[in-house]
């Protein structure tokens, strides 16, 4: 099959059996040893088949690997490629800029492309986020608002909740609860400073609640207990100064919030003048059908975090906040307090640009908000189909989940059915990704371009997956 770039139906599927073990050797002694060695480690330690997958190209939704197969990629390459692999507007801006400044010198002697970005990124971010980090990672700019917010109250501490990621980089993790293996071996060295409390999961409620209980009531318990946190002890509430929370959580299994959840959140912000800090690294630019999904319950924080789909592939991100937030940084005295050689980087932004760009042009938002509800009747169609193995379809426009479970009395979550599931589809030709904390959501954040007959091919493919698992 010729890769000429164009939204391909039909699909070449990885070789199974054999053929592909043998695929497997011949790659780990030659192209790529590393990956295709710690592949088949896992492979035999999970019992699940993870054949190399070592991409050539991509363009659109399709990606090719090398060795001549062609998949569709329902991960966006980790809900960056949300214009979609290649984007021809995206590559232009690349090459111009490439013509002329590939690296300036940051908030030293920046270049244009950096005054252009920052200047779109207050135009697209609700009101009253005017003023921009910059960095190269979600990380970082997390890490840049924790310290905004750090300077502007005066107070180290913060709040995160169960289930949320924000970065494995030192900063970062100390706010990073998905899975505590992550944080483990590095416990001595985070901030002890930040508070983790339970994130408001309806399906499985926090605190014991009966699963009866109404979104509403968890709510409800979610914010009391933040408050009598503030209220409490100093050792609990004195030094906290923020609180940074996922609008939709992502790698913690694209979980929703109750309806009126962040806008308590903001209450109690604003009760205890606390920084409030939304980390929309993956759900910002389009992701859930909206520009960024806090305008979806119309709460705006005081720090805004973004990145992946921000660059079109590039690396980068931003932390954009109220000017009275970010004024608090103060005049440099000749050397910034926080900057990093590549902040700024003249390629990156003229990426940056052209996707905001693109974005608004085209409607993308509200494209991917139609889109999202047709997938999400397709989900669910499943979910009826397969009560005792799908629990709950989650997420919203094109971030979407299947919550697997053993059974539906216990919903014990279901993490070798969704692994299981993965290595189906991926042999079918489909690129997906698990999530949640216990790898039990089958996750889909594809580019928001996937054709009718891709999304038909999918079906039909995890359909078959379902049937068939024990």
């Amino acid at each position: 099959m010729k890769f000429d770039g164009k939204q391909m139906p039909k699909i070449v599927t990885a070789i199974p059996g054999p053929e592909s073990e043998r695929r497997v050797d011949d790659l780990a002694r030659s192209e790529c040893p590393a990956i295709t060695a710690r592949r088949a480690r896992r492979s035999r330690e999970t019992g699940v088949s993870q054949d190399p997958i070592v991409w050539r190209r991509a363009k659109g939704a399709n990606v090719e690997d090398v060795d001549g197969n062609v998949f569709v990629d329902l991960t966006g390459a980790f809900a960056v490629a949300g214009l979609g692999h290649g984007h021809p507007k995206i590559v232009e801006a690349a090459q111009r800029q490439s013509e002329q400044l590939i690296h300036a010198m940051g908030d030293v002697y920046p270049g244009e492309a950096k005054i252009e970005l920052i200047q779109r990124l207050a135009k697209v971010t609700p009101e009253p986020l005017t003023h921009s980090i910059l960095g190269l990672s979600g990380a970082s700019a997390v890490e840049a608002a924790l310290k905004t917010a750090a300077v502007h109250t005066g107070k180290p501490g913060a709040i995160a909740f169960w289930g949320g990621y924000h970065g494995l980089s030192y900063g970062a993790l100390s706010a990073t609860a998905y899975r505590e293996n992550f944080r483990r071996p590095f416990l001595s060295q985070l901030n002890g400073a930040v508070h983790h409390i339970p994130f408001p999961d309806t399906f499985r409620p926090p605190f014991g609640m009966s699963r009866d209980v109404s979104p509403d009531e968890v709510s409800h318990a979610v914010l009391s207990h933040l408050r009598q946190m503030l209220t409490g002890p100093a050792t609990a509430g004195e030094g906290i100064g923020a609180v940074i929370i996922e609008p939709i959580q992502g790698r913690g299994g694209e979980i929703v919030p109750p309806p009126g959840f962040l806008a308590g959140l903001r209450e109690i912000c604003d009760d205890f003048e606390l920084v409030l800090i939304f980390d929309e690294i993956y759900t910002g630019f389009g992701r859930t059908g909206t520009m960024f999904a806090c305008e979806y319950e119309e709460v705006t924080p005081d720090i805004l975090c973004v990145g992946k789909a921000m660059g079109g592939g590039f690396p980068l991100s931003a932390a954009i906040g109220r000017e009275e937030v970010m004024a608090s940084w103060g005049l440099s005295s000749g050397e910034a307090v926080h900057t990093s050689t590549f902040l700024g980087n003249p390629l990156g932004c003229a990426m940056g640009c052209a996707v905001i760009d693109t974005l608004v042009e085209e409607d993308w938002p509200a494209r991917v908000a139609r889109r999202g509800e047709q997938i999400r009747k397709r989900l669910e169609v499943l979910a009826r189909r397969f009560p005792e193995k799908i629990g709950r379809v989650r997420g919203r426009g094109l971030m979407l989940g299947l919550e697997l479970i053993n059974d539906r009395k216990s919903r014990d979550p279901n993490t070798q059915l969704s692994m299981a599931l993965m290595d189906h589809c991926r042999r079918r030709g489909y690129l997906v990704l698990p999530s949640g904390r216990h790898g039990q959501v089958l996750a889909l954040s594809p580019p928001f371009m996937v054709t009718d007959e891709q999304w038909e091919g999918f079906f039909t493919a995890l359909e078959e997956g379902i049937e068939g698992a024990g």
